[in-house]
């Protein structure tokens, strides 16, 4: 179920009328509304810039409100929204109708599922490495284990056998490498997890037999200084529909014109059944400024930014 929110809509109550709004649960204490209060929320771990850059905004123009984001596994947060542990969830999927029929509709509701972005699946290699366009073909078949060298690829390259590296066993990016790359095939060999996608990116700036998969987010604000200082540690690999095509990157423009093919939407899932802060931020990260966020930071923004332009006369 998709919802847009208006800013407007979720100023529930003004300064002047806060205590009168105030809405208290079983033991007493004040809950959060959609601009005040306190929450935990968890966030797939291939949004963390983007979304700690967000929160920071969020939480300087609603000086009562404080959000404290838990940087995790896509497969973690799904976990813990179904287990009610945490009530919003920023991640690249949205809820089955399996996973609401068992968990939610039972309870009586179903959660806002937002989408807020769209990002890319990108693939990662050492600045040694001088290949760095591949099919959609060949792409396939490194994450399905047909192609396992570097050389199945170039006979002339001087690397050896391709080590493929994801960020976290649970994560979105390794499902969406299965699912819609692999086309559910498990994963090979030599693929190893890691931890987090700045581990991903340490690992294959030291290794030259690494091909890296992370979130595109680490890697699009080319205006931050720590996205400059990854980006001189790796090459970003091309991706071409067929071959002999000219092969794109995960860039902004590339992903809207659907030239890059590993595209993927960004959702926020919102499981306060009331209307709480869940909501609020729903709201902000939907809204124009919240989408400006996203499209300053590289990402695709779900709803187009607007411009205004007055023309004198």
């Amino acid at each position: 179920m998709f919802r847009n929110y208006s800013i407007s809509g979720i100023l529930i109550c003004s300064a002047l009328f806060a205590g009168a709004c105030q809405q208290r649960g079983k033991d007493g204490k004040v809950l959060d509304t959609p601009t005040t209060g306190s929450i935990r929320i968890m966030v797939d771990d291939g949004y963390q810039p983007i979304i700690a850059s967000a929160i920071d905004v969020f939480d300087s123009i609603y000086r009562r409100a404080s959000m404290e984001a838990i940087y995790t596994s896509e497969g973690e947060a799904i976990d813990a929204i179904i287990r009610d542990s945490i009530q919003v969830i920023i991640v690249a999927r949205q809820l089955t109708g399996e996973e609401l029929d068992k968990y939610f509709r039972p309870r009586g509701f179903v959660p806002h599922m937002t989408p807020i972005a769209y990002d890319g699946v990108a693939f990662i290699v050492h600045p040694g490495n001088k290949d760095t366009v591949f099919t959609m073909e060949q792409m396939q078949a490194i994450i399905t284990g047909k192609i396992s060298s570097w050389k199945m690829l170039n006979p002339k390259s001087p690397l050896s056998d391709i080590v493929l590296v994801f960020d976290n066993p649970l994560s979105g990016t390794v499902r969406y490498a299965k699912d819609s790359i692999g086309g559910g095939a498990p994963l090979p060999a030599n693929a190893t997890a890691l931890k987090t996608n700045a581990e991903v990116i340490a690992y294959v700036s030291k290794n030259k037999n690494a091909l890296g998969i992370i979130g595109v987010n680490w890697i699009s604000d080319t205006d931050d200084k720590g996205v400059q200082a990854f980006r001189r540690q790796i090459k970003l690999v091309d991706i071409a529909k067929a071959a002999g095509a000219v092969g794109y990157g995960p860039y902004q423009a590339y992903l809207s014109t659907g030239r890059y093919p590993y595209k993927r939407t960004v959702y926020i899932i919102n499981a306060q059944a009331r209307k709480g802060l869940g909501l609020g931020f729903a709201a902000f990260l939907a809204s124009d400024p919240g989408q400006r966020i996203f499209h300053k930071d590289g990402l695709l923004p779900a709803q187009a930014p607007t411009r205004v332009i007055q023309i004198k006369r």
